[in-house]
């Protein structure tokens, strides 16, 4: 079986002050959104230690990003969690509902019977 090459797109972006060619199967869009979220983050580094050296703007820049990634991904794990614990409780709710309506008609149906 022959392995097939997916068809990758190329993207020439500036990336913290530097041309660069990103090669990806990504929409034009994404990358633009990924270029100017990270190229914000080096700005705003640059702006509060206009001494650094573009390395170490680069290297803050990375720390950000994975800063951004892990809380999200803590509150996501969080977040679902939340979800599972959600999900039980309705569970039960549902089971209890069912309870009582079925209680509800035998309820009802005593009653059509002593009338």
């Amino acid at each position: 079986m022959a392995v097939e090459d997916k068809h990758k797109d190329k993207y020439n972006v500036k990336l913290l002050g530097e041309d660069m060619v990103i090669v990806g199967q990504l929409s034009e869009r994404y990358v633009k959104k990924l270029v100017h979220h990270i190229n914000i983050i080096g700005q705003d580094i640059s702006r509060a230690y206009p001494r650094l050296s573009r390395q170490r703007i680069l290297n803050l820049a990375i720390m950000n990003v994975a800063d951004e990634y892990y809380k999200l991904k803590d509150k996501y794990e969080e977040k679902s969690e939340d979800i599972k614990t959600l999900e039980k409780e309705f569970k039960k709710l549902a089971d209890k509902h069912n309870k009582l309506k079925k209680d509800y008609q035998e309820l009802e149906s005593l009653l059509e019977e002593v009338d």
